[in-house]
């Protein structure tokens, strides 16, 4: 079962003062990287294998085939190199 339809099936089972309350959890995620976001666009770094690893970061983003992973998605990676 991947997490999309982990999360469906739970949410089959939260009333809906507690479906109400997932939602604004979502939402306040949403704005916490939104603020993540424009920190980031406002990051300069200061050295010069900051500098390269930087612009080598933004295209990486530029490209729409590239997904940059989270935590979760690392270990993920990891647990199916190691045939978990």
């Amino acid at each position: 079962m991947n997490t999309e339809q982990l999360l469906l099936t739970k949410w089959q089972y939260l009333d809906s003062e507690k479906q109400a309350q997932v939602l604004d959890f979502i939402d306040n995620l949403n704005k916490n990287n939104q603020k993540d976001n424009s920190i980031l666009k406002k990051y300069q770094p200061k050295t010069e294998l900051g500098k390269k690893l930087w612009a080598i970061r933004q295209e990486m983003l530029k490209k729409s085939d590239v997904k940059l992973l989270d935590l979760d998605d690392i270990e993920v990676e990891i647990n199916q190199m190691r045939g978990k």
